[in-house]
This record gives C-alpha cells, sequence and structure tokens, in this order.
C-alpha cells in the first residue's frame, strides 16, 4: 500500500491546478490517502498513473458543493477507484449525471469496464460513446495492451459472475462484451 498519493500523476497536465485544489479536500485519516496499486496508461501522450484502488472516507458534500465543475470531476474520477463498488457507482453516477465529457473521465470510466460490477457497466456504456471514434483509435494506439488486458478481465469477471445468466461467450446481450467489443474495434482499426 501507498501511504501517500500523488494525484498530479493521476490526470493531464491541463488539470494540475485543479487536481490540486481537490487533494487538498480529501479526508486525512490516521495514515493519510491510502492507495493499492497502480496503472500505467498513455492518455494523448502523457503518462499517466492511476491507483488500483483508494482507501479513504468521502468528501463532505457541502465541501462538493464548493468546487467548479471540473474539480468536481476530478474529484469524482478518485472515488472511481474506491475500494467500495457502492462508492464508485455512486461516483460513476455523478459524472453521468453531470454529463461528465471531457476526455480524462472517460479514462477513468474505462479502468472501470474491467471490474465486475454490471450495473456500473450499464452506467457506462452510453458514455464510452462520447469520444469520436478517431479519438478511440488514438487512444487505442497508445494503449492497446491496456485494452487487451481489460477485455481480459471483462471475459474472466463474465466467467465467473455473469455466465449463468448469459452463457455464450462473447453475446452481445452482456453489457461488458459490447463494450470489449468496442475496444476491439477501436484497436482493430487504429
Amino acid at each position: 500500500m501507498n501511504r501517500k498519493w500523488n494525484w498530479v500523476d493521476a490526470f493531464p497536465q491541463s488539470c494540475t491546478d485543479d487536481v490540486r485544489v481537490v487533494a487538498r479536500l480529501l479526508p486525512r485519516g490516521l495514515f493519510g490517502t491510502v492507495t493499492w496499486g497502480t496503472i500505467d496508461v498513455t492518455f494523448f501522450g502523457e503518462s499517466l498513473i492511476l491507483p488500483s484502488r483508494l482507501y479513504l472516507n468521502e468528501v463532505k458534500e457541502e465541501k462538493i458543493q464548493t468546487l467548479t465543475d471540473r474539480q468536481r470531476w476530478i474529484l469524482y474520477c478518485m472515488y472511481t477507484r474506491h475500494h467500495d463498488g457502492y462508492i464508485r457507482e455512486k461516483y460513476v453516477h455523478r459524472l453521468e449525471q453531470e454529463q461528465a465529457k471531457t476526455d480524462w473521465v472517460l479514462l477513468y470510466l474505462i479502468e472501470l469496464t474491467g471490474e465486475y460490477v454490471r450495473e456500473i457497466l450499464e452506467r457506462i456504456e452510453p458514455m464510452l460513446q462520447t469520444w469520436s471514434e478517431e479519438q478511440r483509435r488514438t487512444f487505442a494506439a497508445a494503449n492497446d495492451r491496456y485494452l487487451q488486458r481489460i477485455e481480459r478481465r471483462i471475459i474472466s469477471y463474465w466467467d465467473l459472475h455473469q455466465r449463468t445468466a448469459y452463457p455464450v461467450l462473447w453475446n452481445s446481450d452482456y453489457v461488458g462484451f459490447r463494450i470489449a467489443q468496442c475496444y476491439r474495434s477501436s484497436r482493430a482499426h487504429s
């Protein structure tokens, strides 16, 4: 576990000032912000390092309301890495409600699509369509191995949690397979 996380490394440089504002609001427990594992990804030429999991309490609602739209979306993205699936879903829902269509928001959503919570996948699927085909191809070209890992995780979690309900591999009835097919298509055309 990492006891100190540099959130500036987890967002594009254009967000640095806003990330610092948001990071100052994060609750400090006995050990500060605790994270586990990292995810390396290239985002339109920038190398970013996202935490795999985040262990901290939520920011109080009255503090969230003092933030700009962009700062709130940064905070919501941070909480999409939370260890509690209900909290991850809560902040995906907030991103959806606020129609947060900034490119870097989608980066955090892509990571979530490699997880097992079908309800979160169903929320994310339409949000992924906010990226143009060109943006998806550019991202896929820079992150082929990363997207392959996400696809493998989708299949693995389907096998463990969804196979009874959706018994046919790559059947488009299962939201995870539709998302994986979108990634495959982008990778094939990159």
